[in-house]
């Protein structure tokens, strides 16, 4: 177990770095591409990928031993994991100013997943962790300055969030029977089906067949960014304590502060430099702690 946990840290951070570019990609191409069509076309592309991957490590024989109640948990990842929360953030990534500020936002994952994962997967919490929470906390929201205005696009972001909340909880729920691959693949392949249906009910398929050149690169880009990002995030969740990784999931921030810094200009203020300072002790933390770590639990 404790071998899996240090694992499951790893994981995390990977897809953390994942998470960076993709938010910060994301926001360059929200603005050339209608949310719902780069959405779609992206997420379908990420299935694709992932449905090869799937093939290629010899699992397919997995879904034929799917049982009913893991069945309807993979459908409801899909739908609300896969689906509603990515038209979500998308149109809500379009509305905000910054790239960064929909990077924080969605970084609230760490708080309503710790209280789910109290509450219905009885996670229990070390001081180690408490003292990585405040960290963490005190870095997003004091250093950075999340502005205290909620606008539309703000909204959905957060709602968006907390629909992939819930998700984590019900993924590590599944996780326990079925492989983080076959996981990931339910929820990239439903949440796809989900929002093409979106793109017809809403007219806008002619758009998606309009799909130029260029558009397709980022369509391309960004879904091949989703897929590796899906792949190491279900891993995480598998082997260790959902409450943990998402909080090594926040380290995403400082890869967004490096990139806004380095390709889109923006000038990296002292207090971008403390928030990441203090994210990069709480991960290193997590870390420490996970190298101590036995079983499920994070009580010692």
């Amino acid at each position: 177990m404790k071998d899996n946990i240090q694992k499951g840290i790893l994981f995390a951070f990977i897809a953390s770095v994942i998470s960076g570019i993709a938010i910060f990609y994301s926001k360059i191409s929200v603005t050339k591409i209608d949310p719902l069509i780069l959405t779609t076309s992206r997420n379908m592309v990420a299935a694709m990928l992932l449905v090869i991957s799937y093939w290629l490590l010899g699992k397919r024989q997995e879904i034929k031993t799917i049982k009913k109640n893991d069945l309807i948990k993979l459908f409801f990842i899909g739908i609300f994991g896969g689906g509603i929360p990515f038209f979500l953030f998308f149109s809500g990534l379009k509305m905000v100013d910054t790239a960064l500020i929909a990077n924080l936002i969605q970084k609230t994952l760490f708080i309503w997943v710790g209280l789910l994962a109290v509450i219905f997967l009885k996670e229990k919490l070390n001081w180690k962790y408490w003292l990585s929470f405040i960290l963490i906390i005190f870095a997003n929201f004091y250093f950075a300055k999340l502005p205290l205005r909620f606008g539309k696009g703000e909204l959905m972001i957060l709602t968006a969030t907390l629909l992939w909340s819930i998700e984590n909880i019900v993924a590590k729920k599944v996780l326990k029977d079925i492989s983080s691959e076959l996981a990931s693949l339910f929820r990239m392949g439903i949440g796809s089906l989900f929002l093409l249906l979106s793109v017809l009910f809403t007219g806008k398929l002619n758009i998606l067949l309009a799909i130029n050149n260029q558009q397709l690169t980022i369509i391309l880009v960004g879904g091949t960014i989703l897929s590796f990002y899906v792949f190491f995030w279900y891993k995480a969740i598998k082997y260790a304590p959902v409450s943990l990784v998402t909080l090594v999931l926040t380290f995403s921030v400082v890869v967004g502060n490096i990139l806004n810094g380095t390709f889109a200009g923006v000038k990296i203020l002292p207090k971008d430099i403390y928030s990441s300072l203090l994210i990069f002790m709480a991960v290193s933390l997590l870390f420490k702690q996970g190298l101590s770590l036995k079983g499920q639990s994070l009580n010692k």
